[in-house]
């Protein structure tokens, strides 16, 4: 009997050592064993050596729950974000910022933004300037002004340019709820220079202009004439001014005028900071249902402004 019961649990002991090795040749064998109570997220190695990434059922929920379509798992917001910077990066920036606060026997405010961004490429440059006004006397609003201009200039042979300008506008207190005025035609560049610029467009152009209330609308095909300075005063100050003119040309009673000169004096030694004295003239021509206010708006201002190169 003893000899009978040492060779039963002698086989017994066999059979449980060889289910053990089978059971880990198994595991081994299968890439996609489980670790737990749902499928392992990483990465295993195939026969041939390649890594392959597994994906967990939270990360494919259509193959988790048994449906055959899989989607492609979309792209992280750091992802995003990384990309909307490298492409933030292109552009040179500049921002400025000016407010006005009077509190008293008369409360007053009156605020000012504006930003340009600037990208160039090795036959292209693309400006675009945006910025508006707001402004307050007493809870009585009295200025209310936004703008959007675009401008693309493309080098052709010497100092000539083609270009191509958008410019749009509200002005609440013109009656103006929108004026656009498109044109293309061609430039030339008197000084082109790292640090200074002189340059003219000249072109045809269209104005398309609509006005509040009762003033309907009216489109008129225009002569476009635009030039820009940017040049060093002193070591440590610049004048900027932009000059716009676009006279109708199918009556000489539209004329629509703009200048923007400015001083820039740096802050710092980096020129990231400026202190900008600005003056701005605007000229347009006054429909018959707006007929009380006036057609030239003059304006001065001081900003805080902010480049980034």
């Amino acid at each position: 009997m003893d000899v009978r019961r040492l060779t039963l649990a002698g086989g017994v002991l066999l059979a449980v050592c060889a289910g053990v090795q089978c059971g880990v040749a198994a595991e081994q064998d299968d890439p996609v064993a489980e670790t737990g109570w749902r499928p392992a997220a990483g990465s295993a190695t195939g026969a041939n050596g390649a890594r392959e990434t597994l994906l967990s059922s939270v990360e494919q929920p259509d193959r988790a729950e048994g449906r055959d379509s899989v989607f492609a798992v979309p792209a992280t917001w750091r992802s995003l974000v990384q990309e909307a910077g490298q492409t933030a990066k292109v552009w040179a920036k500049r921002v400025e910022i000016g407010a006005k606060v009077l509190k008293g026997n008369t409360d007053q405010d009156f605020v000012r933004i504006a930003a340009e961004m600037l990208k160039e490429n090795e036959d292209s440059v693309h400006q675009l300037d945006l910025g508006g006004r707001f402004g307050q006397v007493n809870g009585k609003r009295n200025t209310n002004r936004w703008y959007l201009d675009n401008t693309v200039d493309h080098s052709r042979p010497g100092n000539w340019l083609l270009y191509f300008s958008g410019k749009h506008e509200y002005n609440e207190f013109q009656g103006v709820d929108y004026r656009g005025t498109g044109s293309f035609g061609v430039g030339y560049r008197f000084v082109e220079k790292t640090d200074r610029h002189i340059l003219v467009r000249l072109g045809p152009a269209v104005t398309m202009e609509v006005y509040s209330g009762a003033g309907g609308h009216r489109v008129t095909p225009d002569f476009f004439a635009e030039y820009e300075i940017d040049w060093p005063l002193f070591e440590r100050t610049r004048l900027e001014t932009k000059t716009t003119m676009r006279p109708s040309l199918s009556s000489l009673e539209v004329f629509r005028f703009r200048n923007n000169t400015a001083v820039l004096v740096p802050l710092d030694d980096e020129e990231r900071w400026s202190l900008k004295l600005g003056f701005r003239l605007d000229y347009n021509s006054v429909p018959e249902t707006t007929s009380n206010r006036v057609p030239m708006d003059v304006t001065t201002d001081v900003s805080i402004v902010y480049k980034r190169p």
